[in-house]
């Protein structure tokens, strides 16, 4: 049960004292154990929270709602019984399954399934079988409520009727519906519509979850999937508000999930949800567009060893941050290693391929901050260069497995038995969502050089971690003096990105930032830094096949128009090849590279940049 302080207030969520079972409840909230005092579980309790650093989120309180429902579907398709109640006065939901006995590793396998299935569940207590527990139907909460039972019979955790082999039946069941890595290749989460179509191309998974019926069983993930999809293929938010109206897979964005159902929403409040959705879905499209594409892992130890060096690299990122944080350069190091890490973890292969300018789009970072870092980085042991960049292929890079001399290395054998695969694979998806949230926290147009810099981001996306800290604390995170800490907070303060708290300080409940980018100037730099990348890799390529051309025998030499003629099209009639026109040339026949730049960044290379110059002559 709760303690009171010395105020007699409820000030902390912990349950320090036990009480004795009785007529009499405690005058306190309290919890009860899931598992008995021989480390069975007796009950499971799935906790969807919707909360993030600055309290409960209205998103993640929904996202967390659809979670439950889809989790009782799940449960109802395999005949188990549960209770889902409403924890407390802000929404969250608790899943409750009464148990016969579980064994505590049986319990910790279905928790991670679970977890990898479902973002916003909290599933520490399940792992916990000596002082896991939560507050059980109909208890009070420290703010007044209590827990409402919404569907289910209290029956069902008196009298439980679910046994081991339930639980490892939808622990395996979790695991065949686990999202794919990369939400190019996930699944939809319902039936589809047919003859549905989008009024713009889309690939075909992203058409596959626009067309999915309600929302299927999870309709903000399947909202949010449409939204990624939309993004990688270039649409604007007016695009996505008009397919927002009718598309069937983003009923998320139309309707909104309450204790009575679905109820429409107003014209605002989903004008504001898709557009900050929005917001997120094109940080997270742009991390992911350097990807290649997957290969099924053919060996699982060599995904075990990626894995391993990842945990261990973030392990060392919390535990030693003066080494990535007592400079600029060394923040610059950090980001650029976590996308190394990222990509690694995304394709299964030690060996990656990866460009300056992807890199550098991925962190939210200049290209020559960029090689800076990754030069860097090569010295220091924490990169293999495999090969250098070869015309127009990128050099490839490899995550060293070994950052320091473990206590099991020295051995003849190892000591460690491998994971089983399922485990694996769950705890890649974790490790994946965690550098996706620290690479995309940040980045953003304010937290680039000349606004605020790349450390008031790397701050920034640390209060999203912590309800509050200190300049103190933040300091010690950050691996930077308190000095420079407060000169950061300083700056997110006057911006009105951070607010004083009790404990310190918390990000501020609404997000500015595009706001404040604009006024600081920096609005859409990134964008325009990615187009700029784009202009130069097509100049290099089209200067390479100028280099071919230039060396091929004279009757080799296949006949090519100049730019200017207007051709119907330059895409090559060979899959992954294009035809370019002559380079342009100066009076000393020597390459004009400014114009070739000028040429590509008009738009004059596009296959339909002739009906642009014919609109225009007429």
């Amino acid at each position: 049960m709760m303690k009171r302080d010395a105020y007699g207030q409820l000030s902390e969520n912990s349950y320090p004292r036990t009480h004795r079972l009785g007529p009499m409840e405690p005058s306190t909230p309290w919890l009860v154990r899931l598992a008995d005092d021989t480390g069975t579980f007796r009950l499971l309790c799935f906790d969807f929270d919707g909360k993030d650093a600055n309290g409960v989120s209205p998103d993640l309180m929904e996202q967390a709602s659809d979670d439950c429902d889809s989790l009782s579907g799940t449960l109802g398709q395999l005949g188990i019984a549960h209770v889902v109640c409403q924890s407390s006065g802000t929404g969250g939901r608790h899943l409750w399954v009464g148990l016969h006995g579980c064994p505590a590793g049986t319990v910790a396998a279905l928790a991670g399934a679970a977890r990898a299935n479902y973002s916003t569940l909290d599933h520490g207590m399940l792992c916990n079988p000596r002082t896991g527990g939560a507050r059980p139907p109909l208890s009070p909460h420290r703010d007044g409520s209590s827990s409402t039972v919404l569907r289910g019979s209290l029956d069902a955790l008196t009298e439980p009727s679910t046994s081991t082999g339930d639980v490892l039946a939808l622990t395996a069941h979790l695991n065949t519906t686990r999202p794919a890595p990369r939400p190019v290749e996930s699944k939809p989460s319902g039936p589809l519509r047919a003859g549905y179509s989008s009024h713009r191309s889309l690939h075909a998974t992203g058409q596959a979850h626009m067309a999915t019926v309600n929302g299927g069983s999870n309709p903000s993930w399947t909202g949010f999937m449409c939204l990624l999809a939309a993004a990688s293929a270039g649409w604007s938010l007016a695009d996505v508000a008009r397919e927002a109206r009718t598309a069937p897979g983003m009923e998320h964005y139309r309707t909104k999930n309450t204790v009575r159902g679905r109820k429409p929403r107003n014209a605002a409040e989903a004008a504001a949800r898709l557009e900050r959705q929005w917001s997120k879905a094109q940080h997270y499209a742009a991390l992911q567009a350097p990807l290649p594409r997957r290969q099924a892992p053919v060996d699982l130890s060599e995904l075990t060893a990626i894995v391993d060096a990842t945990d261990d690299l973030l392990t060392r990122f919390r535990v030693s941050p003066g080494r990535w944080g007592r400079t600029e350069k060394g923040i610059s190091q950090r980001t650029i290693l976590a996308a190394i890490a990222y990509l690694s973890l995304q394709t299964g292969k030690r060996v990656v391929a990866a460009s300056i300018r992807d890199l550098a789009l991925m962190a939210g970072l200049g290209r020559t901050t960029a090689a800076d870092a990754l030069t860097a980085l090569t010295e220091a042991g924490y990169l293999d260069r495999v090969s250098l960049s070869d015309g127009g292929n990128a050099a490839e890079w490899r995550l060293t497995l070994d950052f320091s001399t473990g206590y099991g290395t020295v051995r003849s054998q190892p000591i460690h038995n491998p994971r089983p695969p399922t485990e694996l694979f769950n705890l890649r998806i974790s490790l994946l969502t965690t550098l996706e949230r620290q690479l995309t926290e940040g980045r953003h147009d304010l937290f680039t050089r000349p606004g605020l810099g790349h450390l008031a981001g790397q701050l920034y996306a640390l209060l999203s971690e912590h309800p509050a800290v200190t300049v103190e604390t933040a300091a010690r995170l950050l691996g930077v003096t308190v000095r420079h800490t407060a000169t950061i907070l300083s700056r997110l303060r006057h911006h009105r990105l951070v607010v004083k708290h009790t404990d310190g300080w918390s990000r501020a409940r609404r997000d500015v930032r595009d706001r404040v980018a604009k006024t600081a100037g920096v609005a859409g730099l990134l964008v325009d830094r990615a187009n700029r990348y784009r202009v130069e890799r097509e100049v290099w390529a089209w200067w390479l096949a100028e280099v071919d051309q230039m060396n091929a025998a004279p009757r080799q030499r296949s006949r090519r128009p100049h730019v200017s003629s207007r051709t119907l099209t330059f895409v090559d009639v060979a899959q992954g090849e294009r035809t370019w026109p002559r380079y342009p040339r100066r009076p000393d026949r020597r390459a004009d590279h400014r114009s070739a730049r000028q040429l590509v960044d008009d738009g004059s290379l596009e296959p339909d940049a002739r009906w642009k110059y014919l609109g225009d002559v007429a």
